[in-house]
C-alpha cells in the first residue's frame, strides 16, 4: 500500500513567529515562571565523539514537543515553554524525539560578528524528518546578547534569592533587547546584506574546518568565488580571506588564554593543518608568537594577582 504523501509544511513569517515567542518568554521572566536549563561549566572546548561546541553561547527555545540535549557529563530535556542556554565552548548534541512524540518546534538562537541568527527547527508525526528555517539580523549589540547568556549561565549553578534576581534582571533585558532586534529587522535587508551576514556566520560555524575558504564559502552561498570575494570586500572593506584568518586568530586567542591546549592543539582547533603556518599568521595578527601570547597573558595575571585589592590614597591629599 503506498502511503500517501505527507502535506506540504505551511509557511511561516519566521520574524514575526520568533517575536510572538520572545514576547512570551518576557512574560514568563517578569512573572518568575521561566524553565531555564543550562549544563555544568566543564569540559570548555574540548574535542569528543559525536559532540560539538560553538565558540559564542546559543540559547534554545522549546516551542513544541521536547528535544534531549546531552552533553560529556550532563543531559537535560528542553520542552515546550522552556529556555536552554548551552554556553560558548561546551561540547554537546542534540537528540531528537522520535515514533509516536517525533513532533517538536525549537527556536535556536545565535550571535556572531554582528548578527543574530534565528533557526527554527521543526518536525511533525506526519513527516519527521527535521526541518530549518533559518533568519539573520543584523545588529551592533551582538557583544552584549552574547554576554548577557554567558553571565546568565554562570549564575545558574548558584543559589538564593540573590541569583534567582540576577537571572530574572538578566533574562528580561537579553529578550527585550533581542524582540527589538527581531522586530527593527522585520523589513527585508538587500540581498547583498544578508549574503555579508550568511557568510560571516558561515565562517564562525566552519571555523575550525580546514576546508574553509572563499570556494568553499561560496559553494554554501550558491554564487561563485568572484563574486563573492569582491561584494565582501566591497561592503565591508576587508578581503574575505583576511576576515577568516582574523576570525581564526581570535578564537586561538580566546583558547590560549583560558585552555591548557598545547599551540599545535590550538592551531589544529582553528582549522589550520601545519602550526607552522598557523604561527605565521598569529604574528602576522597579533603582532607576537602564539607562545609569547601565552606568556604575556600568565606575566599579566600574576602581576595582577599580587596587587592590593584596594588603594588608598597617600596621606595629606
Amino acid at each position: 500500500m503506498r502511503r500517501s504523501k505527507a502535506p506540504p509544511s505551511p509557511k511561516i513569517d519566521l520574524g514575526a513567529f520568533s517575536e510572538g515567542v520572545l514576547m512570551e518568554q518576557i512574560r514568563r521572566a517578569d512573572e518568575r515562571r521561566t524553565v531555564l536549563h543550562v549544563p555544568s561549566l566543564r569540559d570548555h572546548v574540548m574535542e569528543h565523539p559525536g559532540l560539538h561546541f560553538h565558540f559564542n553561547p546559543d540559547l534554545i527555545i522549546g516551542v513544541e514537543g521536547a528535544t534531549r540535549f546531552e552533553f560529556i557529563h550532563d543531559q537535560f530535556v528542553v520542552e515546550a515553554g522552556a529556555l536552554a542556554v548551552i554556553p560558548g565552548g561546551i561540547p554537546h548534541r542534540e537528540i531528537f524525539p522520535q515514533g509516536k512524540s517525533a513532533a517538536f518546534k525549537n527556536l535556536v538562537v545565535s550571535v556572531y560578528n554582528e548578527t543574530v541568527s534565528i533557526q527554527l527547527q521543526t518536525a511533525t508525526e506526519a513527516n519527521t524528518k527535521v526541518e530549518m528555517k533559518t533568519e539573520y539580523f543584523d545588529t551592533n549589540k551582538h557583544q552584549s546578547l552574547a554576554h548577557y547568556l554567558e553571565e546568565i549561565a554562570e549564575l545558574a549553578h548558584g543559589h538564593g534569592e540573590e541569583q534567582r534576581l540576577g537571572i530574572k534582571g538578566l533574562l528580561l533585558i537579553y529578550l527585550s533587547t533581542l524582540e527589538s532586534v527581531v522586530r527593527q529587522g522585520r523589513h527585508s535587508a538587500p540581498v547583498e546584506k544578508l549574503k555579508i551576514s550568511q557568510t560571516k556566520r558561515l565562517v564562525q560555524e566552519h571555523l575550525g574546518q580546514s576546508t574553509l575558504g572563499v570556494r568553499f564559502l561560496s559553494g554554501m552561498l550558491h554564487c561563485s568565488s568572484d563574486y563573492l570575494s569582491n561584494l565582501f570586500h566591497r561592503e565591508t572593506g576587508q578581503r574575505l580571506t583576511s576576515y577568516i584568518n582574523v576570525e581564526r586568530i581570535k578564537a586561538a586567542t580566546t583558547m590560549l588564554r583560558s585552555t591548557p591546549l598545547t599551540v599545535a592543539e590550538v592551531a589544529y582547533a582553528v582549522g589550520f593543518e601545519s602550526q607552522g603556518y598557523f604561527s605565521r599568521v598569529f604574528k602576522q595578527i597579533a603582532l607576537k608568537s602564539p607562545m609569547d601570547y601565552r606568556r604575556s597573558i600568565e606575566h599579566a595575571v600574576v602581576e595582577l594577582e599580587g596587587r592590593p585589592r584596594t588603594i588608598y590614597a597617600p596621606p595629606g591629599r
